[in-house]
């Protein structure tokens, strides 16, 4: 595994490297790649941000993105199914051919109104909702909260920016 980054001589040029060395000889000696995967997506530091990849749009990290890749050109379809790591294609579900949808018949039902009693609502509080931490989400690039995921984007519940979707 080779990776080029930036220009020659960098501290982040070197790390990355070395990096690539290690892991390269990792493989050579039969570190599964689904483990490296496992491990090295979804971690988050700078450089972060949109990408060209049009598999993967966001990456949280240089190491995020490297690893996304490999699973995406090297690992089958149920491993990355199970590491959540899915292209474009494979999220987005196609309409069936040929497939209608119907309606169950109404057999046997009563159409006589019942009257249920509804318990009453304590009062609503201003405390924000939370949601349960995405490990995938990136961090909002107004406020700097965590994103929740919208589709194929990310949408900040704090501020409402979104991560380049409309």
């Amino acid at each position: 595994m080779f990776i080029k980054v930036s220009k020659q001589g960098s501290t982040l040029a070197g790390i990355m490297d070395a990096f690539s060395i290690s892991i390269s000889l990792g493989l050579q000696h039969g570190v599964p790649l689904a483990t490296y995967v496992r491990k090295y997506v979804n971690m988050k530091f700078e450089p972060s941000g949109m990408t060209d990849d049009a598999d993967l749009r966001i990456a949280t990290s240089l190491v995020d993105y490297i690893f996304r890749r490999l699973a995406l050109d090297y690992l089958t379809p149920t491993d990355r199914e199970e590491l959540g790591i899915l292209s474009t294609s494979e999220r987005i579900q196609p309409t069936l051919p040929e497939v209608v949808e119907q309606s169950t018949p109404s057999v046997g039902i009563e159409s006589t109104p019942m009257v249920v009693e509804l318990a009453t609502k304590p009062a609503p509080t201003n405390e924000p909702v939370l949601r349960g931490q995405q490990s995938d989400s990136p961090m909002c690039y107004s406020c700097g909260n965590s994103m929740q995921r919208a589709g194929s984007c990310y949408v900040c519940s704090s501020c409402g920016a979104t991560s380049g979707c409309s």
